[in-house]
């Protein structure tokens, strides 16, 4: 039990930080890596919902889904912010967001 409450105490603050960032950047690279974090904190959940319920074989086989998925959205993540930067030379959200409302941004 004390194992399972070390992993419930790690997923709260590795959300919280999670999520914090996602809100508090501005960066694209950094909403990545923000994204990133608040995954590892779902991994969190499935290992503890699979050491509660006894089924760590479960667990295991969803967390191995879930790395695939999250590569993949992570890769995807990366091009774009990769294209994004060719065309418009920053990864600011908010200067995105200001241009497209200006029209700058096509």
């Amino acid at each position: 039990m004390p194992e399972t409450l070390c992993f419930i105490i790690t997923f709260v603050l590795t959300a919280t930080i999670g999520i914090y960032s996602l809100i508090a950047t501005h960066n694209l690279i950094r909403v990545l890596i923000a994204m990133e974090i608040i995954n590892k904190a779902a991994v969190l959940l499935l290992v503890i919902a699979g050491a509660i319920n006894s089924q760590l074989a479960v667990a295991e086989s969803l967390i191995v889904a879930m790395i695939i998925v999250e590569v993949v959205v992570t890769a995807i993540g990366a091009v774009l912010c990769i294209a994004i930067y060719s065309r418009t030379g920053s990864l600011d959200i908010g200067w995105l967001i200001r241009s497209k409302e200006d029209g700058n941004v096509n």
